[in-house]
């Protein structure tokens, strides 16, 4: 049996913390078991999911933040290594920022433990501090994996290329396979019929994922057709600012904040059109879900090509406006009774979770 601490999961629901959970529950547990290390808070997502996948056992480990309690973390961060360091086989850093060393980094040595470094991101809100860790993180890594090339570039530099593993970000396409009940469903749930063209967007309320573009596009996009709604799902810091954004912008009667949502399958059969003109990201595992969910989708340049894995996916630059957008969107049509044909497509080109946890599974037998 192999045991792994993971390093990666936190109180939001994002695109690391789906990636960790989904990789867990397809796991084979009699072979791989994996304990979970957070910083910051005392509770994460996925957590009631994960205990109810190892019988209720303890799994997890919480910590204070290096950043904000830098003395309290690093006690308890030796508490916890001395306890527990000599148990894993692997400690599996999964993350975007180089930072995260600092909860592996003192203990690496110690207790002889190898690290993977996992990148899950493009870029960064702390640039010079990524620079600075970026040497340490090659340094002290025992293998690199990433999600795509920019994760690679971003978290390890262009020089690691040929030295990093890709590790595509599976999911169920089974479970992600358009429902026309469920659209029916989450459309009266919110008094949608199937004249309105439904816009949606999942993701975090931060500055990464855009929204204030997203606005300016539906704007446009309402011109354009009178039925059309926008639907946001998620939460985050920035969710009170877009409300505003809308209020000012009169829209809103057109957008619909529908929270957090962990059947997110249900919601992008309601919608029509997947919309996500990211700063930055790695490779976005709910625009693989919306593909297999047949649905179009239009990400930003800034996204790395390696999301185009169905014909349905367009790529358009954020320096095109806003009615540009608006224009290619309002002209995109995939009939319901064909959408349900590319979950096999996502399946066929190597982003089924199956097959994700096969590869990581290899990886960690490879001594």
């Amino acid at each position: 049996m192999k045991k792994i601490l993971i390093i990666g999961l936190t109180e939001r629901m994002g695109g690391v913390e789906t990636f960790i959970y989904n990789t867990t529950r397809f796991s084979n547990k009699q072979k791989y078991v994996y304990d979970y290390l957070a910083h910051g808070t005392d509770k994460v997502v996925f957590q009631e999911e994960i205990s109810q996948f190892y019988g209720n056992e303890n799994h997890f480990y919480f910590v204070p933040s290096v950043k904000r309690n830098p003395i309290q973390a690093l006690r308890a961060l030796s508490k916890f290594y001395k306890e527990h360091g000599g148990e894993y086989d692997y400690v599996h850093l999964q993350t975007g920022a180089t930072s995260e060393l600092m909860y592996v980094l003192p203990f690496i040595n110690k207790y002889k433990f190898k690290l993977i470094t996992h990148s899950h991101n493009g870029n960064g809100y702390s640039p010079v501090i990524n620079s600075i860790f970026k040497p340490l993180v090659n340094l002290t890594s025992t293998k690199r994996l990433s999600c795509s090339n920019e994760a690679t570039d971003w978290l390890f530099g262009k020089k690691y290329e040929d030295n990093v593993e890709i590790i595509n970000n599976g999911i169920d396409p089974e479970q992600f396979t358009f429902n026309l009940e469920k659209r029916k469903y989450i459309r009266n749930k919110y008094n949608l019929t199937e004249n309105n063209f439904v816009v949606g967007h999942i993701g975090r309320f931060s500055e990464q994922k855009n929204h204030v573009f997203i606005i300016k596009i539906f704007k446009e996009i309402v011109k354009k057709n009178s039925n059309a709604v926008l639907m946001l799902v998620g939460t985050g810091e920035l969710e009170e600012s877009i409300k505003e954004l809308v209020k000012k912008n009169n829209l809103t009667d057109k957008v619909i904040f529908c929270g957090l949502q962990k059947d997110t399958a249900a919601y992008y059969s309601a919608f029509d059109v997947f919309l996500m003109p990211s700063l930055y990201e790695g490779l976005p595992i709910v625009g693989i879900e919306a593909q297999s969910e047949g649905l179009p989708c239009y990400f930003s340049t800034n996204i790395s090509e390696q999301i185009k894995i169905t014909k349905n996916a367009n790529l358009v630059s954020l320096n095109n406006s806003s009615a540009e957008w608006a224009k290619e969107i309002t002209e995109s049509k995939v009939a319901l009774n064909e959408r349900k044909e590319f979950a096999k497509v996502i399946t066929d080109n190597g982003y089924s979770i199956r097959g994700t946890v096969r590869k990581l599974e290899e990886i960690y037998e490879d001594d």
